[in-house]
């Protein structure tokens, strides 16, 4: 949900229900400081590698707002499904603290629409007093004239003519209603820089803020405030829902709002503010051109008046107890408890999942220093809920450098929900069984298989096009098989071979591609380059997989103990070769920058070399069937393992499209591969 129309537009404000949301502004002042002390530029080189895969970055979020404390959707869930009353839902949201009573203070409430603007106010019936000379008025204006010193005019109406009634007034200049009731044409109306006017309970005063301008305060009982704020914070509709269950939703706000307006200390001259920066407060009504608003609602005014004097207290006072629109299914922690919220599932929050689609020019505009993104990368998290729980820390990885940054910091940079998000990388992947199936997921798409064609040999590997529009299938043999934009450069179907294909790897250009054998013999079709083989050397284990480097000028052999074969540029990186394996190693994969290689074995575990990064394995975890190959995200902070029957394990930014289950007891298994579209 986008903030609330700024003060001052009562049309936008009250055309739509009350927008619920966190105490954003508040948040934004601490994150500022915190990310520009936290945010840390890395300006060594960084590896070569491609400008980021997909023109967006794609991102899956829960909640809305800082979750720290109540949240308001989750609050209405624990109402309306699990039938919660307002003590129950306040006591989970805010494990710390006790039940405690206030009575009805009085509270001062900054109006933020007349910052550095003077203090104009009228009262319909003429019926005005102030501090600054004897008698009723029906219009005055406070006009600060230098330190803490004000000129007060009076008029007919705010748009004058104005006749001075007092100079060299010392603050605070007060203007009150000289009948103080519930009647709202006893009440002051304050007439707003942007031609609205605004009826207030209690009383307006004209102050020095603390930067040497004026500000307006308005001067009201608590209750009388509160009943302004609850249907700005949480629809008043709320109450009509389940029964009437959903007044312990209004009822929790109205405690919350109440003990977070009483434990705020904005400034000496006013408690709080009534903007986003504290919480919105619209005052009794609005009048806007032609158009009159009713700002208070009987509902949420019941809600006020059933919880009288109600606070929360922590170590003996009113604690702050902040809230926000949706927490996600889990609360953020801080002064209060993190606690998982089950309520925030209800089916009308539209923000317990969302995603987002950001572009990656604005990505690079809110972080010029990192240059072309490459990549974002969550490195930290507080590990508590989905995706490991709300962001600690992002890199922003670009050619220039890497930005860290704080996940608050990121948040607010993008204009995020939350602070809890994923990063998800867009695309999917191919399964391929070896009776030539493909079966497509994510967007990859299916573009044509050999599965229930007769095949002379069983398939043995499958690579993607440049494009991620086709993909070639290779055979045992050596038969080479294309789809969608797939080129056919020639193959060594029907020819002799010495030992089987075991797998193939497309050039950079996607215009050729390698094909390798398990006697480590390679074969070059297209541009491909013939750089050496191993074919006819001895070898202590048959080779079972090979990549390419990024520029395509060399390109690794790896043999089923884990060792490592090099050729034209490929840099030696370490192996497992001569290094007892549990299992042997099926595939391995090389880095986008080319500068490292991960080896997969059967039972799960990865080998990692170079700048291949280490993001989990199934290595010693049981197996329904061994895993048969791998493929690496396109920003390569991620990996897929598929099995012999068919199941996929993600890894880092790997996100899961799905899987092929029981492909391995069919008569396709022997061996199962995939690969993903590339997109560069």
């Amino acid at each position: 949900m986008p903030r609330p129309p700024p003060v001052g537009n009562p049309v936008s404000l009250l055309a739509s229900p009350p927008r619920l949301r966190g105490r954003w502004r508040a948040t934004l002042l601490g994150v500022v400081l915190v990310a520009s002390a936290a945010t840390t530029v890395v300006g060594a080189p960084v590896p070569v590698a491609a400008a980021y895969p997909t023109p967006n970055v794609e991102l899956t979020g829960h909640g809305f707002g800082h979750g720290r404390g109540m949240g308001q959707y989750g609050a209405l869930g624990y109402a309306l499904n699990h039938g919660w009353n307002h003590q129950q839902i306040l006591g989970h949201y805010y494990a710390n603290t006790a039940a405690g009573n206030i009575g009805n203070p009085e509270i001062t409430v900054i109006l933020r629409a007349f910052d550095d603007v003077d203090t104009l106010v009228t009262q319909e019936r003429g019926r005005m007093v102030t501090n600054a000379a004897d008698g009723t008025f029906p219009a005055l204006r406070a006009v600060m004239t230098g330190p803490d010193t004000f000129r007060v005019d009076s008029s007919s109406s705010c748009g004058g003519p104005w006749t001075t009634i007092r100079s060299g007034m010392q603050g605070p200049v007060v203007f009150a209603p000289q009948n103080r009731n519930d009647d709202r044409e006893d009440m002051l109306q304050a007439c707003e820089p942007n031609g609205n006017r605004r009826w207030y309970r209690g009383e307006l005063r004209a102050v020095e803020g603390l930067d040497g301008t004026s500000r307006t305060v308005n001067v009201l009982e608590m209750q009388n405030y509160l009943k302004g704020t609850v249907p700005r914070e949480s629809p008043a509709s709320w109450g009509d829902l389940g029964g009437g269950a959903g007044m312990h939703a209004l009822r929790a706000q109205a405690v919350a709002a109440r003990s977070y307006a009483q434990a705020s200390n904005l400034a000496h001259y006013a408690k709080t503010c009534d903007t986003i920066e504290c919480q919105v407060y619209g005052g009794r009504a609005v009048q806007s051109g032609s158009s009159f608003f009713d700002l208070e609602d009987g509902r949420s005014d019941r809600a006020v008046n059933e919880t009288a004097g109600e606070v929360r207290l922590l170590n003996g006072a009113p604690a702050r107890t902040e809230y926000s629109s949706s927490t996600g299914g889990y609360t953020a922690g801080g002064a209060f408890p993190a606690v998982p919220d089950e309520g925030d599932s209800i089916a009308s929050n539209p923000n317990h999942t969302w995603q987002r689609s950001v572009p990656v020019s604005t990505v690079q505009g809110a972080y010029p220093q990192v240059g072309t993104l490459q990549a974002v990368n969550v490195t930290r998290r507080n590990g508590l809920g989905d995706f490991g729980g709300r962001v600690l820390e992002v890199q922003v990885v670009g050619s220039n450098g890497t930005v860290i940054t704080s996940g608050q910091g990121f948040q607010f940079a993008l204009g995020l929900l939350s602070d809890w998000f994923r990063v998800a990388v867009p695309g999917g992947y191919w399964v391929a069984a070896a009776d030539g199936s493909i079966f497509p997921f994510g967007d990859a798409p299916f573009l044509g298989s050999m599965g229930g064609q007769p095949l002379l040999r069983p398939m043995v590997g499958v690579a993607s096009t440049r494009s991620g529009r086709g993909y070639w299938m290779v055979a045992s043999d050596g038969g080479i098989f294309t789809f969608g934009d797939a080129g056919f450069y020639g193959s060594k179907g029907g020819q002799p071979l010495a030992q089987p294909m075991v797998g193939m790897a497309p050039t950079p250009s996607g215009n050729g591609y390698w094909t390798v054998a398990s006697d480590g013999g390679i074969f070059t079709f297209g541009d491909a380059p013939f750089l050496g083989s191993m074919g006819g050397q001895p070898l202590a284990r048959p080779l079972n997989g090979m990549a390419p480097t990024a520029g395509g000028r060399g390109y690794w052999l790896v043999a089923s103990d884990g060792g490592i074969f090099t050729f034209g540029d490929a840099v030696f990186r370490g192996s497992m070769g001569g290094q007892p394996l549990v299992s042997p190693v099926v595939g391995m994969a090389a880095t986008p920058s080319g500068q490292g290689y991960w080896l997969v074995a059967a039972d799960g575990g990865i080998f990692t070399f170079g700048d291949a990064g280490f993001y989990g394995s199934i290595g010693g975890a049981p197996l329904a069937q061994p895993v048969t190959g791998m493929a690496v995200t396109p920003t390569g902070r991620g990996y897929w393992l598929v099995a012999q029957d068919g199941g996929i394990f993600t890894f880092g930014d790997a996100e899961f499209f799905g899987s092929v289950p029981g492909l391995g007891t069919s008569n396709r298994s022997t061996k199962i591969g995939m690969a993903v579209p590339t997109r560069r």
